[in-house]
C-alpha cells in the first residue's frame, strides 16, 4: 500500500528532531542506536498483529526522547535510584507525551509513547494503566524496549547482557503482569524468523538494521 504525502512528511517531521536532538543532546545520543533498534523491532511486531501505520513508527523512534529532560548521572548510575531518582526517570514518558503531541502535533503517537512503562497488572507509569487499557502499540514498544535493553544496552543497568534465549525467557516470566503474554509469544516468533546476525554487524549500523528488517 502506497503511503500518502502527509504520513511521510510526519516521519520525517519525527526523524528530523530526533537526529537533532541525538546530535546535540548528550543523553540522547547515547541511546540513538538503542531508539533505532526499538523502532525496528516495534513496527516489524505491529506489522505481524495488524498495527503497524506511521503513528506506531513514529512512537517506536521516539519512545524515550523525554530522557533529555533527564541526567545522565541518573540514567546510568550503575546503583539502585533513590525514591526521588526513580520518580525523575519516570518522567520520561510524560515528557515525551508531550514533546509529540504539542511539537509534532501526533496525538495519536503521543499516547503510544506515554503508555510504553505501564505494565499490564497496572504497576507501571505513569498512569498505572492495567491490561488492554493501555494502547496496544504501547504494549509492543514495551516488549521491544525490554528486549533490546536486555540482549545489547545494559549500561544504564551495569549487568552483562542475555542470550536472546535467556532475554525470551525473561519476557516469559513476567508475561500477565509486566507485559501482553500474547504479545511476547509473537514477538519470540518474529524475532527467531528474522534469524538476525551477529548483534556487532548491525546494533549500531543504521543501514543494516533497514536491510534486515526490509527484507523479511
Amino acid at each position: 500500500m502506497l503511503k500518502s504525502k502527509s504520513t511521510e512528511v510526519m516521519f520525517q517531521r519525527a526523524e528530523e528532531l530526533f537526529n537533532r536532538i541525538s546530535q546535540d543532546n548528550e543523553v540522547l545520543h547515547i541511546f540513538k542506536y538503542h531508539s533505532l533498534r526499538v523502532m525496528h523491532f516495534s513496527y516489524r511486531l505491529a506489522s505481524v498483529v495488524g498495527y503497524a501505520d506511521e503513528d506506531m513508527k513514529v512512537a517506536g523512534l521516539l519512545h524515550d526522547i523525554g530522557k533529555i529532560g533527564v541526567a545522565k548521572e541518573i540514567l546510568l548510575k550503575p546503583s539502585r535510584l533513590d525514591e526521588l531518582e526513580y520518580q525523575i526517570i519516570q518522567a520520561h514518558s510524560t515528557i515525551g507525551n508531550n514533546i509529540l503531541r504539542k511539537t509534532l502535533d501526533l496525538p495519536r503517537a503521543a499516547i503510544f509513547v506515554r503508555d510504553h512503562h505501564e505494565h499490564w497488572n497496572g504497576n507501571g507509569y505513569p498512569r498505572g494503566l492495567k491490561g488492554e487499557d493501555i494502547s496496544l502499540q504501547g504494549r509492543i514498544i514495551s516488549i521491544c524496549d525490554a528486549f533490546d535493553t536486555m540482549t545489547i544496552d545494559r549500561r544504564n543497568y551495569n549487568r552483562r547482557t542475555l542470550t536472546y534465549e535467556e532475554a525470551f525467557a525473561e519476557l516469559k516470566r513476567c508475561s500477565w503482569t509486566q507485559f501482553d503474554g500474547d504479545l511476547v509469544l509473537k514477538f519470540e516468533s518474529m524475532v527467531n524468523d528474522l534469524k538476525l546476525p551477529d548483534i556487532q554487524r548491525w546494533s549500531e549500523n543504521s543501514e543494516e538494521m533497514v536491510s534486515i528488517f526490509k527484507n523479511k
